[in-house]
């Protein structure tokens, strides 16, 4: 594979130590990437959403594309999404969130899973599909958790609002589905599909999981204002978009019923102006003492780093870091050296590392 050469940018950033904050474009330009996942201590596999995975390892720069990537319907927002890589045993799966081409105009969310072999998946396993299939090219959702044996999706309402209320559909939904493949019912609301495990979002693009895996975290896009930022439980409804922060777009006429009310979960953080979320890990590596313990989200709208304090699951402090020196932050990931892998998602995007020196 040809690229045309670039010469790759640092950029310091101040750092209260002796030591340095370095901001280092490690890929040529590439658009509309979506996803990153650690493969080992050097490399990672990331998606373009026009339905590519590349392998980049973060030191010597070194590219190159994965094989046995599914089709999908590249429009809109729509594409291949998430990805989250998982080892055991010496083998390695990849698990692929994206928009599956149902018909020449129509997409439903899926979740796939693979075995990587010599820089190709196979062995493809569907774990999920949508059952609401849909022309719309937004709000797809499409991040990926993991815990034990089970996977968790975020699926958007595909701007069909109403949606997000309806158990007989995924969208506006997280799903939890075995690995596997194998159906079985999270028992999470009476009268549901059996893979709904919470209800009521609108698009979240942001799922992770605290150090110890005991608390999954989720973050979404409200319309004008109104991000929020949550707790997923099993059996709760988030209210979209009954109960909403949001107002409608150029109108700023009120959504729903309010923005809080009893049966439906309050979020933990608003964003008002929103900044439109996406990535979220939770820090914890020795590089980056500063950042230990916190959480850390992507803005697509402010292009930088929200830098989230928790006190006992409550947000008790916010800082902004890497304003306008990346772009449209869309994912990030952190190395086993601390370094924080961040990607861009525009035309003339990349995959930026975050070191100190």
């Amino acid at each position: 594979m040809k690229y045309v050469y670039i010469i790759f940018m640092f950029i310091f950033l101040p750092c209260s130590s002796h030591s340095k904050i370095l901001l280092d474009k490690i890929s040529p330009n590439l658009s509309n990437l979506w996803g990153i996942s650690v493969l080992n201590n050097e490399e990672i596999l990331f998606t373009q959403r026009s339905g590519k995975v590349f392998r980049l390892n973060i030191f010597k720069k070194n590219l190159s594309e994965v094989k046995g990537v599914p089709k999908v319907f590249n429009s809109g927002q729509g594409g291949l999404l998430d990805i989250k890589i998982e080892q055991k045993n010496r083998k390695i799966k990849v698990y692929l969130c994206f928009s599956k081409k149902v018909n020449k105009s129509q997409s439903a969310t899926a979740v796939n899973s693979y075995d990587f072999i010599n820089d190709e998946l196979k062995n493809k396993k569907i774990l999920f599909v949508s059952n609401k299939v849909s022309s719309s090219s937004r709000h797809f959702g499409c991040r990926l958790a993991i815990k034990n044996d089970h996977i968790y999706a975020t699926i958007g309402d595909r701007g069909s609002r109403n949606s997000a209320q309806n158990l007989k559909n995924h969208s506006g939904t997280v799903v939890k589905l075995l690995k596997n493949g194998i159906s079985f019912d999270n028992n999470a609301f009476e009268g549901s599909l059996p893979d709904i495990y919470s209800v009521g979002h609108r698009n979240p693009q942001g799922l992770t999981f605290n150090s110890n895996k005991s608390i999954l975290w989720l973050h979404e896009h409200g319309p004008q204002g109104g991000d929020e930022l949550n707790i997923v439980l099993k059996g709760k409804n988030y209210g979209w978009p009954l109960i909403t922060f949001g107002k409608e777009y150029g109108s700023g006429k009120k959504i729903g019923l309010g923005t809080s009310k009893p049966g439906y979960k309050d979020p933990l953080k608003v964003w008002i102006p929103s900044i439109a979320p996406s990535g979220m890990i939770f820090y914890n590596g020795k590089m980056f003492p500063e950042f230990k313990n916190k959480l850390i989200i992507g803005s697509l709208k402010f292009k930088r780093l929200h830098i989230l304090t928790l006190k006992n699951n409550n947000v008790v402090n916010e800082k902004i870091f890497l304003e306008n020196k990346i772009g449209r932050i869309r994912d990030l990931e952190e190395m086993s050296d601390g370094s924080i892998i961040i990607i861009n998602d525009e035309y003339e995007g990349g995959v930026y590392r975050l070191f100190k020196q």
